[in-house]
């Protein structure tokens, strides 16, 4: 069908070149859609595709465009666009001939599922127009369905038949099931080098366990087995097993409609590397580029290093204008277990930047998407930065899929097209969840990460974050909402708001907190992982002490009941280089931050915080990390450190062994054994987990730290700890891990705080 639609492009093309020029430039006071047989796309959506419009100045380029996008949008069978003249302006005719529309779907050939569920499976509407892009989507649905219980070997075809109405026909999808297919065992025949165990973990095909109906191990598509027989054969080549084989993998059929897998490998001698050359250059020097090659003489020979060299020397000619520079290694034997490589480059031309294109975005801006990328009309052509814009948008989660491309545009020029297909940003959720801490909660939450303030009624496109959350139960009320735009004043300057009302009654069994108020901050990146933010917090909080506190309590009753008046400024320093925020499996995080409590207000103090994390990816994909915190508190002028400000540990995320908040000076002597918070802490947190299942991981930690009455107190000499284990589950319900932790308490100074072994179970995340 594309063949077809590109002849008649051609055939427009030439046809209609002497036409063009007659009306070039002439203003377009008509443009008629005329329909070739039933009407079967409404007229809105014809017009729309075109880009020639009432009003608009007559272009050759204009129209050549509207055909090609009336045939790209799969809604058209055929189309001619004429011109005539009428007076001093142009009309166009449109002529389309639309596809038909479908009025049922149909399924023959399916034995294992019923009509229905495959018609919901393929997510077709009652009826709809006939494009190829929709007949392709809802055949890979009903192929990706079956697959998914164990069905790898299914196809799936279509056919249109005509009905007696003119336009509308029946689409049926003929079904081709194949046999069962689910993975008992997976082996390998001649691995000495490897064990089994190696080896199958760099295929994503899996015998199906315990938990295939959360993990849908055991099923697989057929193309995925040749995609993990070559991961497992470069696996082989990265350590030095240049010609490491295999003629295929056999499916042995075994009873219960399984199969085994059985690999057959021939893994040949291990090769190091005699020496690493490069040929003929220009642009640079082999002793520029040699020190940064991974793959380098007396190592072993590494597939996976080469290729990282490979790019590595096409980033280097792409970071000076070189887009084309390719690179072609020469392996040749040099002696018995040995190769040397050379790098032949093919250089090209140096590229200036053309016009940056931006196509795609139905609801983002321009100046959003463009404010991402980081190459300008007349820079030279970097392919590197090409990777850094796509990279840029990508985390911008706008998209659910992102080009971005260099393409020719003459006289010595590239354009950067970017490409975007946008995905929806914004949720609402409603729901309820729990932990030891807050018991029971119902929730409500209203994001839209793509937000413009700007935008009455729409409110999306201008790059703004909003979010808007309420969480109510038995211990609490929390409400937020907040705004941040992180473009300020054009710069990337991200400005903050945020209003909040915070009720809580799990700090304390003796009083109730509420925060109510406001805050603003301007945010600053500094480098690749570095960032600055300035914090000004207005807020109310007050205390309501309980009427069953005990009279000689003389802390809480005396010092905390009551409002405050806090009013403070908090500079914060964050650098993170961790591989991601939900689950790290490497880098650190450094988080630092000063807060000045008194300019105005009840409230005056001085706080210093600084929090660590640091992640290491070990062995059989376990993870190693430690963390922890050191801050202290000082109250000014003479004014005291109020509750709200002391410092606590105990619970979840930090001695796990502990009841929340119950590690730190108590009300003593007083007849209350409630703990009053200090002024200085410190912890550490050592944690190693290993993975059962793709979605769940087996923790074992150690918790250590103290808290001491006075300010800038870090003195050691009250050390608690503890030890315990855990589960890391990711359920479908949450896109964050779920820790459960059990941990008994070991050095306890204060016995009041030994309350036995303690179970924990929150959201673990590490923002």
């Amino acid at each position: 069908m594309r063949i077809f639609a590109l002849l008649a492009l051609l055939f427009w093309g030439l046809a209609g070149g002497v036409q063009a020029q007659e009306f070039e430039g002439k203003k377009i006071s008509v443009v008629e859609i005329r329909y070739n047989g039933p009407k079967t796309v409404d007229e809105a959506r014809i017009r729309n595709l075109m880009s020639s419009k009432v009003g608009v100045i007559y272009s050759a380029e204009h129209v050549d465009a509207d055909v090609k996008a009336l045939y790209e949008s799969g809604s058209v069978e055929d189309v001619r666009i004429f011109a005539e003249a009428v007076g001093d302006t142009v009309k166009l005719i449109a002529e389309v001939t639309s596809r038909d529309e479908y009025v049922a779907v149909g399924f023959k050939g399916n034995t294992k599922f019923s009509d229905e569920k495959l018609a919901k499976e393929c997510k077709l509407k009652s009826r709809g127009i006939l494009t190829d892009e929709v007949i392709l989507e809802a055949r890979r649905s009903i192929e990706k369905y079956y697959q998914g219980y164990g069905y790898p070997d299914v196809t799936v075809t279509h056919k249109v038949q005509p009905t007696s109405k003119p336009g509308k026909s029946n689409l049926v999808f003929l079904i081709d099931e194949g046999s069962k297919n689910e993975i008992r065992r997976i082996h390998f025949e001649g691995n000495k080098v490897f064990t089994d165990a190696e080896l199958r973990k760099e295929m994503k095909v899996k015998p199906k366990g315990w938990f295939s109906f959360l993990t849908k191990s055991g099923r697989f598509e057929s193309g995925q087995l040749d995609t993990d027989l070559d991961a497992v054969l470069d696996y082989y080549r990265s350590r030095g097993y240049l010609r490491a084989s295999s003629p295929g993998i056999r499916r042995v059929p075994v009873p219960g409609g399984r199969v085994d897998l059985v690999i057959p490998i021939s893994e040949g001698e291990k090769y190091t590397v005699a020496a690493v050359n490069f040929g003929k250059m220009t642009v640079f020097k082999p002793e520029q580029l040699q020190p940064a090659l991974t793959l380098v003489a007396n190592s072993s020979y590494s597939s996976k290093k080469m290729r990282a060299d490979i790019t590595m020397v096409r980033s280097y000619y792409g970071s000076r204008g070189y887009a084309d520079a390719a690179v072609a290694p020469d392996i040749r034997d040099a002696g018995p277990g040995r190769v040397s490589i050379t790098y032949n480059i093919t250089e090209g031309t140096r590229f200036h930047v053309g016009r940056v294109n931006i196509k795609g975005n139905a609801k983002s801006k321009d100046k959003v998407i463009r404010r991402e990328g980081t190459l300008q009309p007349g820079d030279w052509f970097n392919s590197v930065e090409l990777e850094t814009t796509k990279a840029r948008l990508t985390n911008l989660q706008y998209f659910s899929d992102v080009q971005v491309t260099g393409t020719p545009a003459g006289g010595g020029y590239r354009d950067v097209d970017i490409l975007v297909e946008e995905k929806s940003t914004g949720s609402v959720g409603v729901g309820f969840g729990f932990s030891s801490i807050d018991s029971i909660v119902g929730f409500l939450t209203l994001e839209q990460s793509n937000f413009d303030l700007f935008n009455p009624w729409n409110f999306t496109g201008g790059g703004q974050r909003f979010a808007m959350n309420l969480r109510a139960g038995s211990t609490q009320t929390d409400f937020t909402m907040s705004l941040v735009e992180p473009w300020f004043l054009d710069r990337k300057l991200a400005l903050g708001g945020e209003l909040f009302f915070r009720q809580s009654n799990y700090f304390s069994t003796y009083y109730r907190q509420t925060n109510v108020g406001a805050a603003t901050s301007l945010r600053q990146p500094l480098g690749d992982h570095g960032s600055l933010k300035l914090e000004y917090r207005l807020e109310q909080v007050k205390i309501d002490v309980f009427s069953n506190t005990p009279p000689l309590s003389e802390y809480i009753v005396g010092h905390e009941d009551g409002s405050f008046v806090r009013s403070a400024m908090a500079l914060n320093y964050i650098y993170d280089t961790r591989d991601s925020n939900i689950q790290p499996r490497s880098g650190h995080k450094v988080d630092a931050v000063a807060t000045l409590a008194g300019l105005g207000g009840d409230v005056k103090s001085f706080t210093m915080s600084v929090q660590g994390q640091q992640y290491w990816n070990l062995k059989w994909d376990s993870i190693f990390s430690i963390s922890g915190e050191l801050a202290s508190v000082e109250g000014l002028n003479g004014e005291p450190v109020h509750v709200f400000e002391r410092m606590f540990l105990g619970g979840g995320r930090t001695l796990r062994g502990f009841k929340f908040r119950d590690v730190g000076p108590r009300d003593y002597p007083n007849s209350s054994d409630e703990a009053i918070g200090g002024k200085s802490l410190g912890y550490v947190s050592f944690e190693y987990t290993v993975p059962i299942i793709e979605t769940v991981r087996a923790a074992v930690f150690y918790d250590t730290g103290f808290v001491n009455a006075t300010s800038w107190d870090l003195s050691p000499s009250n050390i608690y700890s503890d030890a315990g284990f855990g589960l890391r589950l990711r359920l479908p319900i949450s896109p964050m891990p779920l820790a459960l932790d059990y941990a008994l308490p070991m050095a306890v100074p204060d016995k009041q705080a030994k309350k036995g072994g303690q179970f924990n179970f929150y959201l673990l995340y590490q923002y």
